[in-house]
């Protein structure tokens, strides 16, 4: 007998909002396959059918968010000059901040800042017209992503009390000006 797509795809993602209601307020170690399917309203066959275990979801939520930041950036990648690059990344944090919240706190995946930047080094070297070879790109590439990836969770943290815009358009200024630019643009004297 053949599964109806909708059914199946619609099965799948309760069991993934399921884990992501639990994996929010609780590290992983700590969620059961029957916590899971009791809130999704399923039996624990169920989410065997789809999981492998609890990391297998995880690492589906993870990849799928890693999929979206990246196509975001590369449909962008013509703009990063102008303001639909900030608005296009604005909406993308709008729509898969609170994921990057959870992933990148203290309750997430120690490894996930690694997966991320494993998947935008490429994009992002080609943006910048980097070259992996040379010995500073390295620094340059941690260096830049780890202050976005730390400025991200820090506005997370306190409770995105900036508009995302108005965020992005900082760090941007800061990347692009530097830090000191900006110090001196609150507190010029």
């Amino acid at each position: 007998m053949k599964k109806n797509p909708e059914a199946t795809a619609l099965t799948r993602e309760n069991l993934m909002l399921a884990f992501w209601g639990l994996y929010c307020q609780k590290k992983i170690e700590a969620i059961t396959v029957k916590e899971i399917t009791d809130a999704a309203g399923y039996h624990r066959s169920t989410f065997y059918e789809y999981f492998v275990d609890i990391y297998d979801v995880l690492n589906q939520l993870e990849e799928s968010l890693l999929e979206s930041i990246k196509e975001e950036v590369v449909k962008r990648l013509d703009d990063f000059q102008n303001e639909e690059f900030i608005k296009g990344l604005a909406d993308l944090y709008e729509s898969k901040g609170k994921y990057l919240s959870v992933l990148l706190g203290e309750n997430g995946d120690p490894f996930y800042a690694n997966k991320l930047k494993a998947v935008m080094r490429p994009v992002l070297l080609e943006m910048f017209g980097l070259s992996e070879g040379e010995i500073h790109t390295a620094y340059i590439f941690d260096f830049g992503f780890s202050a976005l990836l730390s400025t991200i969770t820090y506005w997370y943290q306190n409770n995105q009390n900036l508009p995302s815009k108005e965020l992005l358009i900082l760090m941007r200024s800061m990347m692009m000006n530097g830090i000191y630019s900006e110090i001196q643009r609150i507190n010029p004297n």
